[in-house]
């Protein structure tokens, strides 16, 4: 009798238990026919790539055309605006605070940051900038009053601002506290979150282009650690587009956008800990195509550490779990052919969004 493969027989066994759980989850596209469009809106047009959910009930996103929408329902209806005086502004990223509080931020020139206190009804511009070398990339928050912003480098250096007071106002860091790019080297402004916050002073970034870096930083601290990263690189398209961090994982996600449905493309890399300068135990595992944005959905309490992630792109949607087993460690995926541009979990609740091409706000739902 011949004996079974125990590796493959493991794999199979996987794959199986993974599928039963990703059965529940579903991508629902919102219809845009039962949103209150403002004045000036055209969805067939805009193009979201900021998205902010504060809890299951509010969300907001930003988009180009100086478009934003809001939602405190949990997602049953949007309103949509267009800021007067913005039209030709892309505002690439949006964090928000409660229904009423937020803050906005545009990619290309003029730079501009704005903020409201009444629930987008008024925006008032805290910052601008019309230095057309400026190129704003993503921002992110520690809490309602600390938050970071980075943008695209600047004779060799990568421009870092930073707000004390809920994004008021903003102040520019010195060269001397921010990383020196390589020739070639930026960051991708493609969902928000090729920046991201955590602890209580700590923050990192991903680059692209000539070269894919992390960059991992404190607040207030001239030290700095980078990493390399082994997504594809190597021309303006391509690179690390977005990073997210589980208990136990860091994982990124990229690729090269002008190829976005290769699958020969290394675009999902991801590793237990960053103990040196490549990760000490990696793996690099194709995701279906390019992907713009990454997010954890569901985190593992296990030693183990197997989260559930969602990455997104204009390749499409795919949800993953590690699985690990004694034999192999591996991640499976769902596939969605909606194409979006970023997905975000509530950071209070379970709620997941995605935001895209076209005027698109899709949730998932199981």
């Amino acid at each position: 009798m011949q004996i079974p493969n125990l590796k493959l027989v493991f794999v199979l066994l996987g794959l199986m238990i993974t599928q039963l759980c990703f059965a529940q989850y579903q991508i629902q596209v919102l219809d845009s026919n039962t949103f209150n469009l403002g004045e000036g809106v055209v969805l067939s047009k805009t193009s979201f790539r900021g998205l902010s959910v504060v809890d299951d009930n509010t969300i907001w996103v930003s988009g180009s055309r100086g478009t934003f929408a809001r939602s405190v329902d949990g997602g049953k209806t949007f309103t949509y605006t267009q800021l007067k005086g913005y039209e030709k502004s892309d505002f690439r990223d949006i964090e928000a605070f409660d229904d009423k509080r937020a803050v906005m931020m545009s990619s290309g020139t003029p730079a501009y940051i704005l903020k409201t206190i009444d629930g987008g009804l008024t925006w008032k511009e805290v910052y601008k900038n019309t230095d057309s070398a400026y190129f704003l990339d993503a921002m992110d928050f520690w809490d309602e009053q600390r938050g970071i912003l980075v943008g695209d480098p600047i004779n060799g250096h990568f421009v870092l601002l930073e707000t004390n007071n809920g994004g008021e106002t903003w102040q520019e860091l010195d060269t001397t506290k921010t990383p020196h790019a390589m020739e070639g080297e930026a960051v991708f402004a493609a969902s928000g979150t090729s920046l991201r916050c955590w602890g209580k002073n700590e923050f990192g970034f991903v680059t692209g282009g000539s070269k894919s870096r992390l960059f991992l930083m404190k607040r207030g601290s001239k030290a700095k650690e980078e990493y390399h990263i082994k997504i594809s690189q190597g021309n303006s398209s391509s690179g690390t587009f977005s990073f997210a961090r589980s208990r136990f994982l860091w994982l990124f996600a990229g690729g090269d956008y002008l190829r976005d449905t290769s699958i020969n493309d290394a675009n999902f890399y991801y590793c237990n800990t960053l103990a040196n300068k490549d990760c000490s135990i990696s793996t690099l595992e194709n995701l279906n195509g390019y992907k713009s944005c990454i997010e954890v959905i569901s985190d593992s309490k296990s030693k183990y550490g197997d989260p559930i992630i969602i990455a997104t792109g204009t390749s499409g949607t795919q949800i993953g779990k590690r699985v690990c087993s004694y034999i192999d460690t591996f991640f499976s995926y769902s596939n969605f052919r909606e194409p979006f541009h970023v997905v975000r979990k509530a950071k209070k609740g379970n709620a997941v969004f995605l935001a895209g091409p076209k005027g698109k706000i899709g949730k998932l739902v199981n």
